[in-house]
């Protein structure tokens, strides 16, 4: 029995779809190992000076943010305890 040898029609063009060159194995101890070649930089965007007062209301706004998100756990765990309570009481 003869066997029939698959003959592909690919060519190569040598366009590239995705650079992979600086993609590295991950560590498997949890931390980047030293790097031999340093990658190219990105341009390095123009650094905001802000005002005091708008230093303030990021402060302010990012505080406030932290509270809404802690105000509703705190929420959902009264409500949890109001239930296991009343739960605990109906079946004593």
């Amino acid at each position: 029995m003869t066997s029939k040898r698959r003959t592909d029609d690919f060519e190569d063009d040598g366009r590239v779809i995705a650079d992979m060159s600086a993609v590295e194995r991950p560590s498997l101890l949890g931390h980047a190992p030293a790097r031999r070649e340093r990658a190219p930089r990105e341009p390095r965007r123009p650094r905001v000076e802000l005002t005091t007062k708008e230093r303030l209301w990021m402060a302010a706004g990012a505080l406030k943010a932290g509270l809404t998100v802690g105000c509703i756990y705190v929420v959902f765990l009264g409500l949890a305890i109001v239930a296991l309570l009343a739960l605990w009481t109906s079946l004593s």
